[in-house]
């Protein structure tokens, strides 16, 4: 009986350990994903939503709270969207508020967010690949594989002692390095969220372009590589 207990534990593992082999890298995952960004994919920034806690305050009773948890909310959502519309270039930018994230991922496309701040049915999503970026805190990446160990997020609004914008999947799942995923926000600048979201665009722009030489050095090595087998024979 032990050993077949044993067996089963070393048969888990095994298993475990060649689907986490067979799992894209980080590194891969970068590539794939800055690629795709650039060739027709977007980014979809989730706006701040504190539908519950607002509804819950005014059902207590608490107004002025309600109300002052909506105005904090709208001019955040302002502060975010004026930022990506100004320095962000690398790819096209959506909004939505963040409640309808999952129905988003679903398939559901009438939920955008116009320069109103309000959901307009009439802004067309023509991408193939998306990722989420939120306004929160930025958790210490050192997995190997994003797959693995990430966290997840929970749907709904972001962190509430908001330090950084930080880009998520499909799955709200912070990314990894050496994607630029993050870029913190210092509060000692003036005009902080645009020279982060300045920042965060240079990141995409140039790990884009260093992602690239080192794809077609790579290739240029395997060609010379065949080129030379070919002249042997």
């Amino acid at each position: 009986m032990r050993c077949c207990f044993l067996f089963c534990m070393m048969f888990f593992h095994f298993v475990l350990v060649a689907q986490t082999d067979s799992l894209p890298s980080d590194k891969d995952l970068a590539h794939q994903y800055i690629t795709q960004l650039k060739s027709g994919g977007a980014l979809i920034v989730r706006l701040k939503a504190r539908d519950k806690n607002i509804a819950a305050y005014r059902n207590s009773g608490n107004i002025k709270v309600a109300e002052e948890m909506e105005e904090a909310d709208r001019k955040t959502n302002r502060v975010m969207m004026d930022a990506f519309r100004t320095q962000f270039r690398f790819c096209p930018v959506y909004f939505m508020y963040a409640r309808h994230s999952r129905d988003f991922v679903s398939g559901k496309r009438n939920v955008l967010v116009n320069e109103g701040l309000r959901e307009d049915t009439s802004i067309l999503f023509n991408h193939d690949f998306f990722l989420f970026v939120d306004f929160g805190t930025s958790m210490i990446n050192e997995s190997k594989n994003a797959y693995t160990q990430t966290r997840q997020t929970q749907e709904g609004s972001t962190p509430g002692n908001s330090e950084a914008y930080v880009v998520l999947d499909t799955a709200f799942r912070q990314l990894h390095s050496p994607f630029p995923y993050h870029t913190m926000l210092n509060f000692l600048e003036t005009n902080a969220h645009q020279k982060a979201v300045a920042r965060l665009n240079r990141k995409m722009f140039e790990f884009f372009v260093s992602d690239k030489q080192k794809l077609d050095a790579q290739e240029l090595k395997e060609a010379k590589k065949k080129s030379k087998q070919k002249n042997k024979k």
